[in-house]
């Protein structure tokens, strides 16, 4: 079966490097406007990869810091590298097999949410006999497998056609499930933020435990990015709100006397050793190293993980055909997401696909070209093993503001906005799923999200009969 459209064959790939490595002859006045517009192009698609991969990077690292803490805070370095080298493999094979040139894929806040929470439950079930590298390996092959099944079913209902299909999950049971991620970003944003879980206790003891300087710029980011966001539609404002907040952070720490090194000392930078130079952290050595029955009690999140993945890869496409107006081919996108999460799995990557926000703001800065994407992948791999030092000194406070920012988001669009598009039973089932998932249990809330989806799909069979 052929992934790559027609528009962009192997022999089109040879002809336009042909065309970029060989210049027109100089006697020609019309070669050298061709040779200095081709030029321009390449620069400007250069420019433009560069920027988006480098705020995909800012995100990732907010996703690196929620999954490898606590517990695996010691392999934070390694997680860094493995989920930037992840994103990057993904962005290439989406970039090359996707239907619409300047197609970006990357890590989602929802799906990695539940994945990090997933992976905490899978570090808690294993006996306390069990070193850190038999704690890294299982929650590796948690993400990995993941990734493996989510890229099946993408894959599945992309060559069966039945992409529409996967909207037929209730809006009530698609709107708890994101708000409750939501919450696990909050909590995982906090915890980022303050160095403690988000308990009464911890809330009661706040402010005298902890320093403004630790969580006030996090808090500050995430609402602005809230405000400017919603009101705001241009592609650059939060990459430049990001800059912005990483100056005054710095300005702040000049203003109140703390070094860089107290600074790494307290929690205030990420303060970690250079990068590993590879994604790879899995070898056959290691398959004696996993705790498989605590990896097959998240058999209900994997399986969230991969419906939840479909429908908001189908609200992606959906909203960039609105956005671009063209038609992007739905199926054919489930197929390409599918196959590059089953090769991530496969090689033990952390799952991720077409994202509607990147690919807008590529296409918005006028990068409508493969080679846009292409150069992205590249600076997440290129940036990090550069400036891998720099890494050390990035402000924590930041990586908690963007969780902080994206679970927000989630919880405004379904616990507070959605009331107003849906119906009061269905924002009902929405609160009270997130609710239970709040306060009971995250998987306590999931199986009663299905509980519901089922009940719904019985009830509506035997209306329509």
């Amino acid at each position: 079966m052929r992934f790559i459209p027609d528009t962009f064959t192997l022999k089109e790939i040879a002809r336009q490097f042909n065309r970029w490595a060989q210049p027109a002859s100089r006697a020609s006045p019309a070669g050298e406007m061709h040779s200095a517009t081709e030029t321009e192009t390449i620069l400007s698609a250069v420019a433009i990869g560069v920027t988006t991969g480098t705020l995909g990077i800012l995100f990732d690292l907010s996703f690196a810091v929620l999954i490898f803490s606590n517990t695996l805070s010691d392999y934070l370095s390694a997680g860094i590298g493995f989920i930037l080298f992840s994103a990057a493999a993904t962005r290439i094979m989406v970039g090359l097999m996707s239907s619409f040139p300047g197609m970006v894929a990357d890590l989602a806040g929802i799906p990695t949410a539940i994945l990090a929470w997933s992976t905490g439950m899978v570090i808690r079930q294993m006996p306390t006999t069990a070193t850190s590298a038999e704690l890294l390996v299982t929650v590796i092959v948690t993400i990995a497998i993941t990734s493996l099944l989510t890229g099946i079913f993408l894959w599945v209902i992309g060559a069966l056609r039945l992409g529409n299909v996967v909207r037929l999950l209730p809006d009530a049971v698609i709107g708890g499930f994101i708000a409750s991620s939501g919450w696990l970003l909050v909590k995982g944003a906090f915890e980022v933020l303050t160095g403690q879980k988000l308990e009464i206790a911890s809330l009661l003891s706040f402010s005298q435990s902890i320093s403004p300087i630790q969580w006030l710029p996090g808090l500050l980011l995430a609402i602005y990015l809230l405000i400017i966001t919603r009101h705001r539609s241009h592609s650059l404002a939060v990459a430049s709100s990001l800059i912005v907040a990483i100056a005054l952070f710095y300005a702040c720490l000049g203003f109140t006397g703390i070094s860089l090194s107290q600074a790494n000392t307290e929690g205030l930078t990420l303060g970690i050793p250079p990068l590993q130079t590879t994604w790879q952290l899995l070898s056959w050595s290691d398959l004696s190293q996993i705790h498989w029955q605590a990896i097959g009690s998240q058999w209900m999140c994997s399986g969230t993980v991969s419906v939840l993945t479909a429908v908001l890869l189908l609200m992606n496409v959906k909203g960039m055909q609105v956005v671009l107006k063209r038609d992007i081919d739905i199926n054919h996108e489930l197929k390409v997401a599918g196959s590059a999460n089953i090769m991530m799995g496969l090689g033990g990557g952390i799952l991720s696909f077409q994202s509607l926000g990147r690919s807008i703001m590529a296409h918005k800065m006028g990068g409508r070209t493969r080679l846009v994407t292409l150069v992205g992948a590249a600076t997440f791999i290129v940036l990090p093993l550069l400036f891998s030092s720099w890494l050390t000194y990035f402000p924590t406070p930041i990586l908690g503001g963007l969780l902080l920012y994206l679970g927000l988001s989630a919880l405004t669009e379904w616990v507070y906005r959605a009331r107003k598009k849906l119906s009061r039973v269905d924002y009902g089932l929405v609160q009270l799923i997130w609710l239970v998932s709040g306060i009971v249990g995250f998987l306590q809330g999931l199986a009663l999200g299905w509980a519901i989806a089922i009940g719904l799909g019985i009830y509506q069979s035997a209306k329509a009969k």
